[in-house]
């Protein structure tokens, strides 16, 4: 529409970050009820109804014509919501600019000449036009919707005139703002669906996705009898203490692989193959400590063993040990049993240079007299010579 104006002295600021905000709009707005309005909806029916969602779209431009951009991509968003089978009502609003004819209109001051010229070229927009002008803009918003196979059944139309300002008055583009429509979809929630088929309703279902067969709690959510944050169905550990900590099947940790769950583990850092008590902690192992043959001196190779255990006392100050040495057959029994020792006593020697207290290690020396594997082959000989630790705690 083409309004002929004289230009106004700017009074105010085109509030250009205030485009009319549709949550503010809906959430203060009721339909009116005048007579000449369609309106297929309550009253209260959006300020009341109970909704899964509210969509507010940005206010459709009528300035210059319909902006057929801007109010396809709105029918694309609705179409979506209606491909998903929602309950959906459109409310579509046509709003025009701020009529002239009304007895409160400011009119400018006509005591100077140049005001009263400025009175000769202003154009009167009364309330019939902008009622109209206003119904014409929301029926082509419905057409559009409905040659794009939106229901008619589910569009409110009502038209507001220039009741609701978009914008300020004070300029030309801010009175031109205030053309435009405004649409909102409203998705309604349904009663009586339960689209997992729990029998918990959609509107009251905080697990919308539930597996079928699945059992669910009062909130439609799958059980979960052990609290440890995995739903039976899937949880392979069903009776987990309270508050322990569990893997993605619902099962006690065990950090240590030590076969003792982490939360009765008293010894949570055991070394791997290294056997335990009951508690976690561990009780004989032996060591893959190597010596020059007939010689209590370390090879350099047995170097990484050292420090792995070394470091594994450290981290458990309350860890005593006893080292024990070993021998094969070969040789006589009185040398076995002091090359044994000395062995022990070496290996003692190099765990106190890694840090461990010299006062928590014991050694001591069987020599040939507890093989592990026969005396007759190269390989049981090679077992056989070896170093034990025996592991107690103290409190």
């Amino acid at each position: 529409m083409v309004r002929i104006m004289f230009n106004k002295i700017l009074i105010s600021i085109l509030l250009l970050g205030v485009s009319l905000s549709a949550g503010i709009y809906d959430n203060t707005y009721r339909l009116a009820k005048e007579s000449n309005q369609t309106v297929t909806q309550p009253s209260d029916f959006y300020m009341n109804g109970d909704f899964k969602e509210i969509v507010r779209f940005d206010a459709l431009d009528f300035n210059d014509g319909m902006d057929n951009k801007a109010i396809n991509n709105t029918i694309k968003q609705i179409k979506s919501y209606d491909k998903k089978n929602n309950t959906i009502h459109i409310s579509i609003i046509g709003h025009t600019q701020e009529v002239t004819d009304d007895k409160n209109e400011k009119t400018v001051d006509s005591k100077t000449y140049a005001n009263k010229i400025e009175n000769w070229f202003r154009a009167s927009y009364d309330t019939n036009e902008s009622k109209q002008d206003s119904k014409n803009y929301a029926l082509q918003v419905e057409k559009q919707m409905l040659d794009n196979n939106i229901s008619k059944d589910i569009i409110t139309l009502e038209y507001r005139g220039g009741k609701d300002l978009g914008f300020s008055d004070a300029t030309s583009r801010g009175i031109d703002l205030s053309n435009r429509v405004m649409v909102t979809m409203y998705v309604s929630t349904d009663m009586y669906v339960d689209d997992d088929k729990d029998k918990v309703l959609d509107y009251e279902d905080d697990c919308l996705d539930t597996p079928k067969g699945v059992k669910v709690d009062v909130r439609g959510c799958a059980l979960d009898g052990d609290y440890d944050g995995i739903a039976d169905y899937i949880d392979k550990c069903l009776e987990t203490p309270r508050a322990v900590k569990v893997d993605e099947n619902g099962c006690s940790l065990d950090s240590d692989k030590d076969g003792v769950l982490d939360y009765t583990d008293v010894c949570p850092d055991t070394p791997l193959d290294v056997k335990v008590d009951m508690r976690g902690c561990a009780l004989k192992s032996t060591l893959k400590i190597f010596f020059q043959v007939g010689s209590d001196k370390i090879l350099s190779e047995s170097i990484p063993e050292i420090e792995r255990f070394a470091t594994f006392m450290k981290e458990n100050p309350m860890a005593h040990v006893k080292i024990t040495g070993h021998t094969d057959s070969i040789g006589k029994a009185t040398a076995n049993m002091l090359l044994s020792k000395n062995r022990a006593i070496n290996t003692k020697a190099a765990l106190v240079a890694q840090g461990v207290e010299v006062s928590r290690i014991t050694t001591g020396g069987r020599g040939e007299l507890d093989p592990i594997q026969n005396n007759r082959t190269k390989e049981g000989r090679k077992a056989n010579r070896r170093i034990e630790v025996e592991l107690t705690y103290e409190k």
